[in-house]
């Protein structure tokens, strides 16, 4: 079974059935968008949500404060022990290819580097480093763009015949 969508490598970490896994700009590291003042993109596709939070906290804004506690109410763990740095390094190792915007601002790339670094040392440690790959497409946001389809067709491709 393969999986190709933003969801994918959640899914995968907790489920060994997925023997293949593409996220297609998903992978994020939702602690880090906190800790750095990074999580506006992700907020906005959401907005709501996160309006009906500031209220209830009684904040004049949406803050780090607010954010941390939906990810907290609506996802236990999101930004803990089920956020990327966790949870992408348990595929290992089954083939992963994480596939991004260069200039995401949902899913930013600086937000990766832990998740990515961890990932690469356990493939490396499995040796099966060539079971992961990271590609950011440069002058790419938050879309899918034809030749991330491309990527993850011949990824899939390659791995399950």
């Amino acid at each position: 079974m393969a999986m190709q969508e933003c969801t994918a490598w959640f899914a995968a970490s907790a489920d060994t059935r997925y023997s293949v896994v593409v996220p297609i700009i998903g992978v994020q590291g939702f602690r880090w968008a906190i800790d750095h003042d990074k999580w506006q993109g992700r907020v906005d596709s959401i907005k709501p949500v996160f309006e009906e939070a500031r209220i209830d906290l009684g904040k004049s804004a949406i803050d780090k404060e607010v954010v941390d506690k939906v990810w907290d109410r609506i996802a236990p763990g999101l930004a803990s022990q089920f956020d990327s740095p966790y949870t992408i390094p348990i595929i290992v190792p089954r083939p992963l290819l994480i596939l991004n915007g260069k200039e995401d601002p949902r899913c930013p790339l600086p937000g990766l580097e832990v998740p990515v670094s961890r990932a690469y040392k356990a493939y490396e440690e499995a040796h099966c480093l060539d079971n992961f790959k990271l590609i950011a497409q440069p002058g790419i946001g938050h879309q899918m763009t034809p030749l991330m389809v491309k990527e993850a067709s011949d990824w899939i491709d390659r791995f399950l015949k």
